[in-house]
């Protein structure tokens, strides 16, 4: 695969910022020096005009702004989300019967076999059908899947440093919710293949019972969730094991998970590493075999990020694919719940179980309806040429954009096999305006933060005080002018994704830049991060860490699904095999997992789905954590 061909007329805009990183009583100083004087000081605005937060300012748009990227969809939108004839597709509830069908065959055939031990050897992420399986065979039940998991979340906050996933947790509601478990089994009555599997969900959506605080000390605090979060809802009449909260980065405004105010994860493949964030909690639950399935938020990258950093599998979804009601609206233009998984069958599931219309939310009325890949073919053997045609969009500048060669270097060889055995073809796109896109974005998702965390920031940690005392400069302008550009981002996808083939006025507006035929595509593909996880230093556990070029960086290919409202999924494509030295003086060991990411238009998350299962296939071995504890005896 030739790589490094951008050709010269490109239009890449990214430019990496070269603010200092700051933590620790530094960091303490700055942002209280920012809330007393740094606005009539001018220091305030600079510091934003160098973060680019002024950029748009000047901009004379035409557009009309997008406040709310939930596509109406259009016909061709239908068509390719919900019978397109590159992916054989089944309803949710359709494939949902289908896996737990064949689950019930494979648990008939070993019925009285005597189970294979765990151990410390074996580290293979156990799936929900694992679970399902062992329960419905005999050989295990939920209560003592319960038994090994309280016994896991408590060794995992006195191993060191602590994995710091679980926040808030209570044993007796385990205990009972696998009790009633154990009992619909032995009646022959479990609802699904997820009944008795336990579920982590992320301190930003509700759970009947539990404090939903947004990862701070304060929100919520003493005012319990009357009621679940629509999502968790449906989890829990699927039978699932609701855990309780992991933990996140305070209020989301961040993506290391470094949470002074709660507790700082740690990456189950490299403890000194951030598990990326704010689902950092939810990553590393399922990264170290804690759990197989987790909830997450992701409003610039939440749940992809953690799921890249920690070797597991992430959805963000259609903006308005999940209902977002019991969700905390931390910024809800951009925000959206998804799953994060250990394995793209579970991801499948969870997203079967979660999708679809909820009554009380307006914003997920407009969806068609959700179906997936057939799991005829992942069931049988897998076999080659499953994305025959799929045209695979790549903006190489954009691409190879990477602090660490490797990581593009594992991503194209991911791309290589996907291209070579599968029949996918790359196409070379160039998609414009990326540095205003993502302003935008970060203009649209801190403002609506400021927007709700009106009161108590002074109880807030340092980093997300210092990063409110910044957008607070901001004007009405600014987040007016973001919402033009967002409906500006809106159609050059448009283009590039083919909804206006008939419309050259269109194209010549808003073109995709590798000409009309040329550019249009079913995916995008990215690196799923341009960066490898941050070292956890003791100044960013104390009072948290203002690091502005690892904000950017991880970023960097993460905005465009939550400011359009595209889906974007990430897929584990292989780990580091070389030691790396950041320019920060940090040294990386090997071993760490490299994601690669793929986006496609409103609506098609199937297509995602399928892409990520052949990642899956072509992946083969998965690298075991430093920090494991999904060894369960079932």
């Amino acid at each position: 695969m030739a790589h490094n061909t951008t050709p010269s007329s490109s239009t890449y805009n990214l430019v990496d910022p070269k603010t200092p990183i700051v933590s620790g009583r530094l960091l303490a100083f700055l942002t209280n020096f920012l809330e007393l004087v740094g606005e009539p000081l001018g220091v305030t605005s600079y510091l934003c005009a160098d973060a680019g937060l002024y950029v748009l300012r000047n901009k004379d748009y035409t557009e009309p702004p997008t406040t709310m990227p939930v596509w109406t969809p259009v016909n061709k939108m239908i068509q390719s989300a919900v019978a397109d004839p590159k992916t054989n597709t089944v309803t949710a509830q359709d494939y949902l019967t289908a896996l737990q069908h064949d689950a019930d065959a494979q648990a008939a055939k070993t019925a009285g076999v005597k189970a294979a031990a765990g151990g410390e050897d074996n580290h293979r992420f156990l799936t929900c059908r694992d679970f399902y399986v062992a329960y419905k065979s005999g050989h295990c039940t939920p209560t003592k899947v319960a038994e090994q998991l309280i016994e896991r979340i408590q060794a995992s906050s006195e191993i060191s440093p602590s994995l710091g996933a679980v926040w808030n947790w209570n044993k007796e509601k385990i205990v009972k919710q696998a009790q009633d478990s154990t009992a619909r089994y032995q009646n022959g009555t479990p609802l699904s293949i997820v009944d008795g599997v336990p579920v982590i969900v992320k301190d930003e959506v509700d759970i009947e019972g539990f404090e939903t605080g947004v990862g701070t000390s304060y929100i919520n605090k003493g005012n319990p969730a009357k009621e679940d979060a629509h999502l968790v809802a449906l989890l829990r009449s699927h039978g699932a094991i609701i855990i309780g909260k992991s933990t996140m980065h305070e209020i989301g405004l961040g993506i290391t998970n470094f949470n002074p105010s709660t507790t700082t994860p740690r990456n189950p493949y490299g403890p000194a590493h951030s598990t990326g964030g704010s689902s950092g909690g939810s990553g590393a639950a399922v990264g170290s075999g804690l759990c197989p399935i987790a909830i997450g938020c992701d409003g610039g990258g939440s749940v992809r990020i953690p799921s890249s950093y920690c070797g597991i599998y992430g959805l963000k979804p259609t903006q308005g694919r999940i209902s977002g009601r019991g969700e905390y609206p931390l910024a809800p233009t951009v925000a959206i719940s998804g799953p994060m998984c250990a394995s793209m069958e579970d991801l499948s599931i969870v997203y079967a179980i979660i999708a679809g219309r909820d009554n009380q939310d307006p914003n997920s009325l407009l969806q068609p309806t959700a179906v997936l890949p057939s799991p005829t073919n992942l069931i049988s053997s897998p076999q080659k040429g499953q994305l025959q045609g799929l045209r695979i969009g790549i903006y190489r500048r954009w691409f190879e954009d990477v602090t660490h060669p490797e990581i593009a270097q594992v991503c194209y060889k991911m791309l290589d096999s996907l291209v070579k055995d599968h029949g996918a073809v790359l196409v070379d796109i160039e998609i414009p305006e990326l540095f205003e896109n993502g302003k935008a974005h970060n203009i649209t998702i801190s403002g609506e933060m400021l927007s709700k965390i009106s009161t108590g920031r002074k109880k807030l940690n340092h980093q997300s005080r210092l990063e409110l005392a910044m957008v607070a400069s901001l004007r009405i302008q600014d987040y007016v002018k973001a919402q033009q550009q967002r409906t500006r981002s809106i159609r050059f996808l448009e283009s590039l994704f083919g909804h206006k083939e008939n419309d050259p006025h269109h194209h010549a507006q808003y073109p995709c830049l590798g000409g009309h035929e040329a550019g249009v595509v079913d995916v995008i593909v990215t690196p799923t991060i341009a960066n490898l996880p941050p070292k956890v230093h003791p100044g960013a556990e104390s009072h948290g860490e203002s690091n502005y070029l690892n904000t950017v960086k991880g970023m960097q290919y993460m905005m465009m699904a939550n400011f359009t409202g595209i889906p974007g999924i990430t897929a584990v494509a292989g780990y580091t095999a070389e030691e790396y030295k950041h320019i920060n003086g940090d040294r990386y060991e090997t071993g760490l997992p490299i994601g690669i990411q793929f986006m496609s238009q409103w609506w098609d998350e199937k297509r995602l789905i399928h892409v990520a299962n052949v990642c899956e296939q072509v992946l083969e071995t998965r690298q075991k954590p430093k920090i494991w504890l999904g060894d369960y005896v079932l």
